[in-house]
């Protein structure tokens, strides 16, 4: 998931970067707009009298999206447009196995995240709330921090702190306590969270890029085919499959992901000699428009079937097409504006590259006011509009730029 681009930002101006030389910092820059974004509407959501527009779209089974409906799918665009430009180095240095191999930890590793996360809002325990979340947190940062160089000097130093944070998971495991489930551990879930939602998505289109060997009308035709998976299972063609979500977590959700790595394959095969800058602009804005048109196609057969019309909650791909025309424009734009120039927007930046960190610093700062005197004082200030806002925006500004801060001195979360 936190896998990002390797092209340069600083090529002259005729020419775009040249594959495989450095980051390429608008698609960081992008993700961590992303994360700024998030923990902005995460926070506002329980403010008093916030606007329509400021919220998800209500009612939940409603045709139709405001711009909080598209930071989630954006992130899966995202995450897709990494998936060549990380897998093509990887494929390059180890067998197909290897990099499968490593595919497949990476999706465990969101799912087992995900999976604590959806259980850290549990009734008191063993342990208060806030405190079993901190532990639980605790023990994700151990088990996948990258510590800077001089601090982890040696494979037994990180093997060492990755062993601790696995014991404290474990030690959270058995700690838990659910709503009446009894056994030695009782986390249950009825879904995989945030975080494996993307690792299913992403387990689908990494499969796919990695067997078509990143072909582009191959990889066209895998998003067609994904989005068909969605209408079959919409349809009621598909068998229920227990925990798993096939027509959304597999299919549209899977085919937003492989939509961008097919645009992240178009950036990854510009070669030495590079595409011009405008190129790649107007190619972006066309790809969106494609998008876009089929987005209004779909929509255009919203009174036969509830598949086609536009909404989060089903997942549908008149939503995913949308939300993937919105998020290619915006990584366009902000293209233009850093990579043309060899411009930079540190903090974003940096923050962009240390994104999960990012996500779980917002939950580990809520249990940590829990456990302030008066720890209900935050959530107070969401009583009014105005200083709801003011607090949302000032949380996701401090959120992002230790996220940043964190990532500079050398400290990420790593899958």
């Amino acid at each position: 998931m936190m896998s990002t681009a390797t092209l340069s930002p600083s090529a002259p101006a005729a020419a775009a970067p040249a594959a495989g030389s450095a980051r390429l910092a608008s698609l960081d820059v992008l993700r961590g707009l992303d994360i700024l974004v998030m923990m902005f509407v995460n926070d506002v959501a329980g403010v008093t009298g916030v606007p329509a527009w400021l919220k998800h779209i209500d009612p939940p089974n409603a045709d139709g999206m405001t711009f909080v409906d598209v930071v989630f799918p954006a992130f899966l665009f995202i995450v897709g447009m990494a998936i060549p430009l990380a897998l093509h180095r990887r494929m390059q240095r180890d067998s197909t196995a290897a990099v499968v191999r490593h595919v497949l930890a990476r999706v465990l590793a969101l799912l087992v995240i995900g999976v604590f996360m959806v259980n850290s809002p549990s009734p008191e325990g063993v342990l208060p709330r806030a405190v079993w979340s901190l532990l639980m947190y605790a023990g994700v940062v151990l088990t996948w921090v990258t510590l800077p160089e001089r601090t982890a000097a040696s494979a037994r130093t990180r093997t060492a702190v990755r062993a601790a944070g696995i014991a404290v998971l474990v030690a959270a495991a058995l700690l838990f306590r659910g709503r009446g489930e009894f056994g030695l551990v009782e986390l249950r879930t009825s879904w995989w969270g945030i975080l494996g939602l993307i690792g299913w998505a992403y387990l689908v289109a990494s499969l796919i890029y990695l067997t078509v060997r990143g072909r582009l009308a191959l990889l066209g035709a895998g998003v067609i085919a994904l989005y068909g998976l969605f209408f079959a299972d919409a349809f009621g063609w598909l068998p229920d499959v227990p925990l798993l979500a096939v027509g959304s977590q597999l299919g549209s959700h899977g085919a937003l992901v492989l939509s961008g790595a097919l645009a992240g394959e178009a950036l990854r095969r510009s070669g030495p000699a590079g595409l011009s800058h405008a190129a790649r602009i107007w190619l972006a804005g066309a790809y969106g428009v494609l998008m876009a048109l089929a987005a209004v196609l779909l929509h255009a057969a919203r009174d036969l079937h509830p598949a086609f019309i536009i909404n989060k909650i089903a997942a549908t791909p008149t939503w995913c097409l949308w939300s993937a025309a919105i998020t290619i424009w915006l990584w366009a734009a902000i293209y233009w504006a850093l990579d043309t120039r060899g411009g930079r927007w540190r903090v974003l930046e940096n923050a962009g590259q240390n994104a999960l960190l990012a996500y779980i610093l917002a939950p580990i700062a809520y249990a940590l006011f829990a456990l302030l005197p008066g720890g209900n004082a935050y959530w107070t200030l969401g009583g009014t509009l105005a200083a709801g806002l003011a607090r949302a925006a000032l949380f996701a500004v401090v959120i992002t730029w230790a996220a940043a801060a964190l990532r500079r001195k050398g400290v990420l979360l790593k899958l």
